[in-house]
C-alpha cells in the first residue's frame, strides 16, 4: 500500500510533468525527443508547424533521414558521437519539411541519462532561414556597394563619416580607418567658395537632395572631379538620421568614353568604321574643305551578309564582311584619292551588303570612273575564302558634292539610291531626274494617304519578358500597313516615306489612339493591364505641338499615363540635347515612362545620358546577335547592362532568338527580353489571346 507521503510525491511528479509538457507544447521553438537508436519518440506543436508532420505520423521515424538533408547528416553523426560524452552541443544545419521545403535551423541538443546510460536526446530547433536570408542580402548589398564604381560615403547628421566603400579608398588613397569618424572636409580641395558649401549644407539639412560636381583632393594632394549626389535619410518623424553621398569619379570616365565612342563608330562584328563614322568624316570635310569637290561611293557586294551569317558559325578569325573590306583595301591601297575614315581604314561598313568610300578633291570625272572600274575588277574573278571559291558581284552608286547635295546624310542616301537601278558589276551616278526611287516614293506617299483614310494601318504587339521568371512584363506597339492588294507591307518600306512626307504626324496620333483602344480591350477581357510602348520618330520628337496633342489624347482617356512608355532612338536623343531634355521632363511630368531605343547605334555622352530621366535602355539587336562572336562581343553587352544599372535604368535586350542569348543575358543581370525566342509581333486579337493564355498559365 502506497503511503500518503509517497502518493503526494507521485502526484507532484505528475503535476510537474503535465506542467512541463504544457510549456513544451506551447514553446515557439521546435522540441524533438529521439532515442539512442535515432528514432523520434516525441515532439511539440512548434515542431509540427515547422516540419508539417503530425505527432502521430512522425513518432518512430528516424530523426536524421526524415528531417536532416543528406549533405548535413555526417555533421550530425559526428556530433551524435560527442553527445554521448558531453551534456550539450550546438549545430546549424539544413532541415527538410514534409513537403520537401528546405529550412535552415539552429539546434541545441541535450542528453538525458538514467544511471549513466543514454535514455534520450532532446533537440531544440529554431528556424533561422529568414535571419540567414537577411544576412546574405546584407552581405550581397555590402559586396555590391563595395564593387560598384561609384563612391559611397555615409555620415551621421553632423557629417562625421560612419561608412565608406572600397571605391572611396581607390579614388582618394585614404584607408577606411583613416577617414571613419572624420568629417568629409578631409577631401576639401579649396577650389569651392564658402557659399558653395553653405548652399550644400542648407539643402541637405532641409531634407532635400543635393547634386553637383565637386572638386576634391586625394591623400597625395592630387585633385579629382566627382559628380556627387547627397541624399538625406530621415526618420518617420522627420528627424535627420544620416546623409548618403554617392559619387562618380568623372576623371576616370575616359575609358568608358572611348568604349562608347568605339561602339557608336564601329561595326562590332567586323571592327570596321560604321555609317556614323563615315558620315562624321564627310561632315568634317564639308565643313573645313567646303571648296573641294567630293565623291561618295556606296559599294553593294552581293550576298556579303548571307555569307557572313554562314561562316560566322565556324568562328573564323576574320568574318566575311571584314574579308570583303580587306580585298578592297588591298587592291586600292595605292590610290591617293581615298580619304581615311580612321588611322587604319579608308572603307566603312554601312549595313547589310553595303560599304562606303570617300574621295576628296579629285581633278576630273575620269578619276572617279577609274576608281569605280578598279573596284569592279576585284569581283570579276572568284574570291577565295575559307578554302572555298566564291563568285560575288558588285554594284556601285556614286553621289557628288556639291552637285547632288551639300549634306553628308543626303550624299550617302543618294549614292545608295544610285545602286538601285543598275545591274551587277556596274556603277552609276545619282540622277535626280530619272530616278526610279523618287517615282516609287511619290506613288507610295499617295497610297499611304489613301491607307490613312481607309484605316489600313494597324498595330502588332511584341511582348517584353522578365528574363528570369519568363513572365510578360510589357509589350511594344509596332506599326504595320495592310494593303488590300499587296497584303502586309514591311515597315522598312513605308516608315521612311511617312517620315520624309510628314505623314508620320497624323499616323503617330492614330497609333496613340489605337494603343488606348488596346488598353480598353485588355480591360474588357478581365486581364490585368500591361504597359505598352509607343515609338516616336525624330520628326514627332521635334514637333512640340504634336507631342502636346499626344499628351492631351492620353489625358482625355481614362488610361493611366504611367502604363505608356515612349521609345526614342538614341540618335534622336542626341540631335538636340537641351531640347530633348526639356521634352523628357514634360513626359515625366505627365507620368510617362521613357525608353532609349537601339542603344549603341548612336553615341550618347555619359554626362548627358545620366542626366536624362530615362527608365529603360534597349540594347540594339546587333549586339545581342554578335554575342556568339566571343568574349569581346559579350563583354560589350555586359558593359552596357552594368552602365545602365549604375545610371538607374532597366535594360531591355532586343532580338533575342535562342537560349544561349537568354542565358548569357540573365547571367549579366539584364532585366527584360524581347525577341522571337519568346514571341514574334502579334496581331491585336492574337495578342489578347496570348495575354489570356499567360493569365491562366
Amino acid at each position: 500500500m502506497i503511503s500518503r507521503r509517497d502518493q503526494n510525491k507521485i502526484d507532484k511528479n505528475e503535476y510537474n510533468k503535465k506542467k512541463l509538457d504544457l510549456i513544451c507544447f506551447h514553446l515557439q521553438s521546435a522540441i524533438i525527443s529521439w532515442n539512442r537508436e535515432g528514432k523520434i519518440i516525441d515532439w511539440n506543436r512548434a515542431a509540427e508547424e515547422l516540419f508539417g508532420w503530425k505527432k502521430e505520423e512522425i513518432i518512430g521515424r528516424d530523426f536524421l533521414t526524415t528531417l536532416i538533408v543528406d549533405k548535413d547528416r555526417d555533421k550530425w553523426k559526428k556530433i551524435q558521437d560527442k553527445l554521448y560524452s558531453k551534456v550539450s552541443n550546438e549545430i546549424k544545419s539544413e532541415a527538410v519539411d514534409k513537403k520537401g521545403n528546405f529550412i535552415i535551423c539552429r539546434w541545441k541538443n541535450f542528453v538525458i541519462k538514467e544511471e549513466e546510460n543514454i535514455k534520450e536526446i532532446i533537440s531544440i530547433g529554431e528556424n533561422i532561414s529568414q535571419e540567414i536570408d537577411k544576412e546574405n542580402k546584407i552581405s550581397n548589398l555590402i559586396k555590391a556597394i563595395n564593387e560598384t564604381d561609384n563612391w559611397v560615403v555615409i555620415t551621421d547628421p553632423d557629417g562625421n563619416i560612419e561608412y565608406a566603400n572600397t571605391t572611396v579608398e581607390d579614388v582618394t588613397g585614404y584607408k577606411k580607418e583613416e577617414i571613419i569618424g572624420k568629417n568629409p572636409s578631409i577631401f576639401k580641395s579649396g577650389k569651392h567658395k564658402k557659399s558653395f558649401y553653405k548652399n550644400m549644407w542648407e539643402t541637405i539639412k532641409s531634407g532635400n537632395v543635393f547634386n553637383d560636381i565637386l572638386i576634391n583632393k586625394k591623400r597625395n594632394g592630387e585633385l579629382f572631379y566627382s559628380e556627387q549626389t547627397i541624399t538625406p535619410i530621415q526618420s518617420d518623424d522627420g528627424e535627420l538620421l544620416n546623409f548618403i553621398s554617392v559619387g562618380k569619379d568623372i576623371t576616370k570616365n575616359e575609358k568608358l568614353r572611348k568604349k562608347l565612342i568605339y561602339i557608336s563608330n564601329y561595326d562590332i562584328s567586323s571592327g570596321l568604321p560604321n555609317k556614323r563614322a563615315f558620315k562624321t568624316k564627310l561632315e568634317k570635310l564639308i565643313e573645313f574643305e567646303e571648296e573641294k569637290v567630293k565623291a561618295v561611293f556606296v559599294i553593294s557586294i552581293s550576298d556579303v551578309k548571307y555569307f557572313n551569317d554562314i561562316y560566322r558559325k565556324n568562328d573564323d578569325e576574320k568574318n566575311f564582311i571584314r574579308a570583303a573590306a580587306d580585298w578592297i583595301m588591298e587592291y586600292l591601297e595605292e590610290d591617293s584619292l581615298l580619304v581615311n575614315i580612321d588611322e587604319n581604314y579608308f572603307i566603312s561598313y554601312l549595313e547589310g551588303n553595303e560599304f562606303a568610300l570617300l574621295v576628296n578633291d579629285f581633278d576630273s570625272s575620269n578619276d572617279i570612273y577609274g576608281l569605280a572600274e578598279k573596284i569592279i575588277e576585284i569581283f570579276k574573278n572568284p574570291i577565295v575564302f575559307n578554302n572555298e571559291y566564291l563568285m560575288l558581284s558588285v554594284k556601285i552608286g556614286i553621289s557628288l558634292y556639291p552637285e547632288d547635295d551639300t549634306t553628308a546624310e543626303e550624299l550617302i542616301s543618294k549614292a545608295e539610291i544610285a545602286t538601285i537601278t543598275i545591274s551587277k558589276n556596274r556603277y552609276a551616278f545619282f540622277d535626280e531626274k530619272n530616278n526610279i526611287y523618287i517615282k516609287k516614293y511619290s506613288k507610295m506617299e499617295a497610297e499611304m494617304k489613301r491607307a490613312l483614310e481607309k484605316d489600313e494601318f494597324l498595330l502588332y504587339y511584341q511582348p517584353y519578358y522578365n528574363g528570369k521568371t519568363e513572365e510578360v512584363f510589357a509589350a511594344e506597339a509596332l506599326l504595320r500597313w495592310r494593303d488590300p492588294n499587296k497584303g502586309i507591307i514591311s515597315p522598312a518600306e513605308f516608315i521612311p516615306v511617312l517620315e520624309e512626307s510628314g505623314m508620320i504626324i497624323d499616323v503617330g496620333l492614330l497609333v496613340v489612339k489605337k494603343v488606348l483602344e488596346m488598353f480598353y480591350k485588355i480591360e474588357n477581357n478581365n486581364i490585368n493591364s500591361v504597359p505598352l510602348s509607343i515609338n516616336l520618330s525624330p520628326i514627332q520628337l521635334n514637333d512640340s505641338a504634336h507631342l502636346e496633342s499626344i499628351f492631351e489624347i492620353v489625358s482625355d482617356s481614362n488610361i493611366s499615363s504611367d502604363l505608356i512608355t515612349f521609345e526614342i532612338t538614341e540618335s534622336s536623343v542626341m540631335e538636340n540635347v537641351q531640347y530633348t531634355f526639356e521634352i523628357m521632363k514634360k513626359m515625366k511630368e505627365n507620368k510617362f515612362s521613357i525608353s532609349i531605343d537601339d542603344f549603341g547605334t548612336g553615341y550618347s555622352s555619359l554626362s548627358y545620358l545620366q542626366k536624362f530621366p530615362v527608365d529603360f535602355l534597349k540594347i540594339d539587336l546587333s549586339f545581342i546577335q554578335n554575342m556568339r562572336k566571343g568574349k569581346e562581343a559579350e563583354s560589350i553587352v555586359e558593359f552596357i547592362i552594368k552602365m545602365a544599372h549604375l545610371l538607374g535604368m532597366k535594360t531591355i535586350a532586343e532580338g533575342v532568338e535562342n537560349k544561349f542569348e537568354l542565358k548569357k543575358l540573365n547571367s549579366y543581370n539584364n532585366d527584360f527580353i524581347q525577341g522571337f525566342y519568346f514571341s514574334p509581333p502579334l496581331e491585336e486579337d492574337k495578342f489578347i489571346s496570348y495575354l489570356l493564355k499567360e493569365k491562366n498559365r
